[in-house]
């Protein structure tokens, strides 16, 4: 199993349109093969950076993601409204553990 990391810094200006486009897109990735998760978070502190947490099955699963037609459309719709390139920071996982804290 991958996990990753995705780190977007949005300009401020659009960071509304970002969450809109994203909107748009997470229900048609968490549908698709391996990924297990696909989520967007927003930094409280740093105004313009969102993280999306993914879980994929195997690296071909993750490629053939970013390969896809409504990805690459999601590159160039975001890409004017971007601070810096997105970073990727890719895990592999031999083993999970679930602890609950109470």
């Amino acid at each position: 199993m991958l996990l990753v990391a995705a780190r977007c810094r949005v300009r401020p200006d659009h960071c509304q349109d970002f969450v809109h486009q994203v909107d748009r897109i997470i229900p048609v990735v968490r549908a698709e093969p391996g990924c297990t998760r696909y989520e967007l978070h927003a930094d409280v502190f740093e105004e313009g950076l969102f993280i999306f947490c993914e879980e994929w099955e195997s690296q071909k699963q993750l490629d053939d993601h970013i390969a896809t037609p409504h990805m690459q459309d999601h590159f160039v719709t975001c890409a004017a409204w971007m601070a810096a390139p997105t970073e990727l920071t890719i895990y592999e996982v031999s083993g999970l553990q679930t602890v609950v804290l109470s």
